[in-house]
Formats: structure tokens, sequence, C-alpha cells
């Protein structure tokens, strides 16, 4: 009665056995990343109503023709309140008529979503991210280190 006993088992189920274990740790890996508390990045994540500003108006220069255009972005502690680009000749307007009717759609939809981390625009990618590199450089700017 106190003899050896075997276990027998079969490929088969020795494959079951090893698939369930490695879900089961896969599972407990992916919830300990998501759920774990963490240092944020401010490059990773797409920030909004976090943002914490110093309030004021923030310039990001930009060079038209050989000559500087500001994009300015006006900001309080909790809100971006205007966006808009200011000290364009008339010769720039007529050299880059494109600047300034992308300026207020880029500006209508940073104020709408309260960042400047927006889908980039299709129509004339060119010219709307010179603008939105320039108002993120103005956010930036404005923003809080922590």
């Amino acid at each position: 009665m106190f003899g050896t006993k075997f276990f027998v088992l079969q490929m088969k189920d020795l494959i079951k056995i090893g698939a369930i274990v490695l879900l089961g740790i896969l599972l407990i890996i992916l919830a300990v990343a998501f759920l774990a508390p963490g240092r944020r990045d401010r490059t990773q994540e797409m920030p909004g109503a976090y943002d914490i500003f110093v309030p004021g108006t923030y310039t990001s220069t930009i060079v038209l023709n050989n000559k500087p255009v500001e994009v300015r972005v006006t900001v309080s502690e909790t809100e971006i309140l205007y966006v808009y680009m200011s000290d364009m000749a008339e010769i720039q307007r007529v050299f880059y008529p494109l600047f300034e009717p992308r300026m207020y759609d880029l500006a209508g939809e940073i104020l709408m979503n309260q960042s400047a981390y927006i889908a980039p625009s299709t129509d004339y990618p060119v010219t709307t991210g010179i603008l939105h590199e320039a108002v993120k450089a103005a956010l930036n700017m404005a923003m809080i280190e922590e």
C-alpha cells in the first residue's frame, strides 16, 4: 500500500498546462504594468486637463522670408485662452498666403481641445506643421515643471 506511485501525463496535457501558466503570468504582468502608479512622462502622454500653466503670454518665433513672425499663446493657470500670430508683414502675407487661415483653424482646434497635442491635419501639412511646432514651443514655456 505504501509503494511508489507514478503519474503518467500525456504531451497534450503538458502543453495545455504550460499555455495556461504562461497566460496567467502574462495577465499578471499586464495588470501590474497598467495599474501600478508610476512616474508620468510628459513626452509620452497627451496633456490636457492636467496641465498647469504660469499665467501670461508666451511667444515662439518663426522666420518667413527672412523676417520673424511671432506665434503668441496666452494662458491662465488652467487653460489656454488665446492663440494667434502677430507681426506678419504684407510681403509675408503675399508669399505665404496659407499661414493666416491655417493659424485660425489651428487656434480653434487648440482652444476647443485645450491642448496642443491634436491630430495632425492632412490639409497643407507643411504649413500646419510649422505653426503647430511654434504653438507647442510657446506652450512648453508656459508649463510648470514638476
